[in-house]
């Protein structure tokens, strides 16, 4: 019985090392110069091949097509690729298992496995980090948000704001993320850091169960590897926190014969702990030149009158009801609620804004907006043949009460709308 158990714990061993590898590969040469170009999207395109040979000749999806990277994790090729990932891990396994059967072989390939897992979570922890200090994953809270209804939100779409609007939270996610990431970094700190990452990729996971945000797969296995991680050292936690009794944890020891291995560790190490965290972090700061648009005329323009000319028997609902200006993005919202996105590629100082509906538009279309002695503003432009007269009155962030209602220590009776 003890035999069949130490041989399922070595199989279960080399399957978990040989899934992680599979999993993971080709991290972290992405995140090496020239490495994407040269090397990871070769490998990924060869994963993506074998997915789909693997969903549609064993699994019969016949129409199975690959989509790219889109914002969704939790695709049907990308469940199909789970269970390719852990079929052919399974079977290499099987093979690997009769010619490295040594307890000795088994158990140092599944603890290298095991530091390639930490740092796989550690630095994508660490990215997801930084850029919860930076515009990008959770924006603050947008105009067309502030002007939407609870009920016309996705569930994603209500977690999003709700994280978006406050700099605290976001804060607190980001640092408690950079936190497990760098604790995962080193061996002396992966035990604490293990335990800070299982408490972080929870509320990740969980978030994203509750929100049917699609990244289930993704936030799941860094749930997964954190567990891993601290694994071996259960007992001893236990022991400590539960029965409250003396421990003492064995720490990771690295031995090298030669120099040339030595060399080889300091090398990795400087490129893992170092090099690779600041070019993440450079990276999302350099990306806010995309992400960041300052807009002098951002603001909800309700209208008050409309008129296109030449065209004085438009039906009630071709009226625009409402215009949106933010950052590079126009919207127009009609009395019928159909909506046109534009994209902003230039505002001049007297008002005028030039903006295309497609990239292949090569005559832009434009508005130029006046600001009357009313604090009403005058709005007129062409978009395609029509000519625009509009009058609008201007709203702006600090109108809404969800953004100007502030903190308050003192509260006497709760504001709660």
């Amino acid at each position: 019985m003890n035999q069949l158990c130490r041989t399922s714990i070595n199989f279960l061993k080399l399957f978990t090392s040989l899934y992680i590898f599979i999993y993971c590969f080709p991290f972290p040469a992405s995140y090496i110069p020239y490495g994407y170009e040269f090397f990871s999207k070769y490998v990924e395109a060869l994963k993506a091949k074998f997915t789909l040979f693997f969903g549609r000749e064993i699994l019969g999806f016949i129409d199975l097509k690959y989509i790219a990277m889109n914002g969704s994790g939790d695709t049907t090729v990308d469940y199909i690729a789970l269970i390719s990932y852990a079929t052919l891990g399974f079977l290499v396994a099987l093979i690997l298992y009769f010619f490295v059967r040594k307890h000795d072989h088994i158990n140092r390939l599944y603890n290298w496995m095991i530091i390639y897992a930490r740092y796989f979570v550690g630095l994508t922890l660490i990215s997801y980090g930084v850029v919860k200090f930076l515009q990008g994953q959770f924006p603050s809270m947008s105009l067309i948000a502030l002007e939407s209804t609870y009920g016309e939100s996705s569930p994603m779409g209500l977690a999003w704001r709700f994280f978006g609007y406050s700099d605290l939270y976001k804060g607190f996610m980001g640092v408690s993320e950079i936190l497990a990431g760098f604790l995962l970094l080193f061996r002396r700190t992966a035990i604490l850091g293990a335990l800070v990452s299982i408490a972080v990729c929870t509320n990740i996971f969980i978030v994203n169960l509750a929100f049917d945000v699609p990244v289930k797969l993704f936030s799941g296995h860094l749930l997964f590897f954190s567990i891993l991680i601290l694994l071996p050292s259960l007992k001893a936690l236990f022991g400590f926190f539960i029965l409250h009794q003396q421990v003492r944890i064995k720490p990771t020891l690295y031995f090298f014969n030669t120099k040339w291995k030595k060399g080889a560790y300091i090398a990795a190490k400087i490129i893992l702990v170092g090099l690779i965290p600041l070019s993440l972090a450079v990276g999302h700061v350099r990306s806010q030149s995309f992400r960041t648009f300052l807009n002098e005329w951002e603001g909800v323009y309700e209208v008050i009158s409309f008129e296109i000319e030449n065209k004085p028997g438009l039906s009630e609902s071709a009226h625009w009801d409402k215009i949106f200006i933010q950052g590079k993005t126009i919207m127009t919202l009609n009395k019928a609620k159909t909506k046109n996105y534009y994209t902003i590629e230039h505002i001049w100082n007297e008002g005028e804004i030039n903006f295309i509906e497609s990239q292949e538009q090569e005559d832009p279309y434009r508005f130029i907006l006046t600001e009357l002695e009313d604090g009403n503003y005058k709005i007129h432009g062409e978009i395609s043949s029509n000519k625009y007269q509009i009058t609008a009155k201007r709203k702006l962030k600090k109108d809404y009460l969800l953004m100007n209602r502030g903190f308050h220590w003192v509260n006497e009776l709760p504001f709660n709308r």
